[in-house]
């Protein structure tokens, strides 16, 4: 099988550990590989020193910082140092590997023989897209060897469609930190269908300025050249648990109140303050552009917004509703909204975005953004703003966008050389 810098060997040949990290010897020999979950793991044996140990394969989160596991203890050894957040789960569920029975879906729109395994199971929404999304990339540029995909059943509406296999597993994001024995036995099933079996490298954050959300979602984005042609429309996402608080006072006191247990009682106090704040941010915009219509989305119950947005707002999701959500991001010059997965898909339709960026989400600014554009249009189209800030200076932003889109485009991406 050849190397490939974006594909990780599983079978015939797994993929290679060339030094013991027990004794350092280069006598290690790759006994195959485990799917627990989230984690794919190779299984090696040291002839020196006869440690068996697991070990990340590069892919995800794991590419740079992956975790090896002595199988005798349990434990984290070897000189790679992951994330804590990455590998405290993977070693709990290791020590706590569970024999439930896990639903496995197998959807096989083509028979292969040799496949590229792209796994996008994780525990948090937005990563399972962002895995997801390099889909794109082995079906564009490895036509010959067909893509299965491994991914949580409630993203099966996202599914694309040109893949030759879709594994769907029946499990709920908070429990996907697991060690899943089940996932590991259907999956060495299935496996043994094939002659070989190469792993997507499932990068956490492809490039997206090619990627084609269509291909994913079957909803066609806002065509940038029709910004101007059509009325201005604003959608703002809304939610409960991450809020747009507006000053420092209102969000010490709800954060205390959540650390106090009283957050569901009280919660509902900043839950209204941040929909009056979205209203107010509404009228500005209107006084200045009569003709913008607004939607609201977001995981939240409905407010009073239905004279001013169409409120789509739900506390149950299912594939519907995540269409029309998507169809009003698909009409929205402009998407609002504070940091977080939830930015990911308005973005990916939208033209351009006004993010709130909490303080202690700095470090993570653009990862939530879906970025289409390669040239300046990135500077233009993405504002960021303070998690404090009024209603007025988030509608000033949009307003930016509405009004300069046209000329700064040509200015800076036509007239130039």
């Amino acid at each position: 099988m050849s190397a490939h810098p974006h594909l990780v060997p599983v079978t015939p040949e797994p993929h290679p550990e060339l030094l013991c990290p027990g004794c350092g010897a280069s006598a290690v020999i790759a006994i195959g590989t485990v799917f627990p979950g989230i984690h794919v793991l190779g299984s090696y044996h040291c002839q020196a020193c006869q440690l068996d140990f697991l070990r990340d394969l590069p892919i995800g989160f794991a590419i740079h910082s992956p975790t090896t596991i002595d199988t005798r203890t349990g434990r984290a050894i070897g000189r790679g140092k992951a994330e804590h957040w990455v590998q405290a789960p993977l070693l709990e569920s290791y020590a706590a590997q569970s024999d439930a029975p896990v639903h496995i879906e197998r959807i096989v729109n083509r028979p292969a023989k040799d496949i590229i395994l792209l796994n996008t199971l994780d525990f948090l929404y937005g990563h399972v897209l962002l895995k997801l999304f390099n889909a794109q990339y082995y079906l564009d540029h490895h036509p010959e060897t067909p893509l299965v995909v491994i991914m949580p059943k409630s993203y099966a509406w996202l599914a694309p469609k040109e893949a030759a296999e879709i594994w769907l597993v029946d499990i709920r994001l908070k429990d996907a930190h697991g060690w899943y024995n089940a996932i590991d036995s259907q999956i060495q099933e299935w496996l043994e269908d094939y002659s070989s079996v190469q792993m997507a490298r499932g990068y956490t954050h492809p490039l997206l300025a090619k990627l084609d959300i269509g291909r994913f979602s079957g909803i066609k984005p806002f065509e940038p050249s029709k910004f101007h042609e059509l009325p201005p429309h604003i959608t703002f996402i809304a939610r409960t648990d991450r809020l747009w608080y507006g000053t420092d006072v209102a969000e010490f006191i709800h954060r205390a109140l959540k650390w106090a247990g009283f957050g569901k009682s009280f919660g509902r106090w900043f839950v209204h303050a941040q929909d009056r704040r979205m209203k107010r941010t509404m009228r500005h915009i209107l006084r200045a552009e009569p003709r913008a219509t607004f939607t609201i989305t977001g995981l939240a119950p409905k407010a009073s917004h239905s004279r001013i947005a169409n409120d789509l707002r739900t506390e149950r999701m299912n594939p519907e509703v995540e269409r029309a959500w998507c169809a009003a991001y698909a009409k929205s010059q402009v998407v609002v909204g504070v940091h977080g997965s939830n930015m990911l898909l308005p973005t990916a339709f939208a033209i351009a975005c006004v993010e709130i960026l909490p303080d202690d989400r700095m470090e993570n600014i653009v990862q939530d953004i879906f970025v289409r554009y390669d040239d300046r249009m990135q500077l233009f189209n993405y504002r960021f703003v303070d998690e404090r800030a009024t209603p007025k200076q988030v509608s000033a932003q949009v307003l930016g966008i509405l009004r300069h889109h046209g000329d700064f485009h040509r200015n800076m991406c036509v007239d130039t050389v």
